[in-house]
């Protein structure tokens, strides 16, 4: 029987941005992985398993796929100008890397082509055309709702991935507990000088 975490999203994103410095990701760019991936794993899924796909498959595999999914910005400021605007990926990347950058950029009057209808955060991505429509009715409902249940009941997480992106993430800094007990251990030796 698979084990599984309840989460909140707010966590998902701590965890995924400490986990992406460690894993050579500056400040900026481990904001957007993390945005991009609880995002993705909460109106998706496979965010979190994408990442881990990234870091298990090449030393830098996290690192230049994050910095090669800023091409959907390029390729939607050509389509708010009138024209396509394409962004391709060679090798492709996770869906996870572009999933709330689609959903913002839909709810702008922007529409996308190029991968699966209902996509998982762990589809491949390979090309994305991005062109200039109406905003479809509801689409900004649909991912309100489950944002807001989400919220309130937390999102359910394979624990296995779970545990392990806490390990990831736990080279990142120290932890409050961690600094917690040295406070406690200096005053304790102070005490007793």
């Amino acid at each position: 029987m698979n084990e599984t975490e309840s989460v909140a999203p707010r966590e998902i994103v701590d965890l995924i941005y400490r986990a992406s410095r460690v894993r050579g990701c500056n400040s900026s760019i481990a904001d957007r992985v993390s945005t991009q991936v609880a995002f993705c794993e909460v109106h998706h899924g496979g965010g979190i398993a994408a990442w881990m796909f990234l870091v298990d498959d090449a030393p830098q595999g996290l690192l230049e796929s994050a910095r090669s999914s800023y091409r959907i910005d390029v390729a939607a400021a050509a389509a708010c100008s009138g024209r396509t605007g394409t962004a391709d990926w060679e090798p492709p990347i996770p869906f996870a890397l572009v999933a709330e950058s689609i959903c913002s950029y839909g709810q702008r009057g922007l529409r996308w082509s190029g991968c699966p209808t209902e996509p998982s955060g762990t589809d491949p991505v390979a090309s994305i055309k991005i062109s200039l429509e109406d905003v479809p009715d509801g689409l900004a409902d649909r991912f309100g709702e489950r944002s807001q249940a989400v919220l309130a009941q937390g999102l359910v997480i394979d624990r296995v991935l779970w545990c392990r992106l806490e390990s990831e993430a736990a080279g990142f800094l120290m932890s409050e507990a961690t600094l917690d007990a040295a406070l406690d251990n200096s005053q304790q030796r102070t005490t007793h000088e």
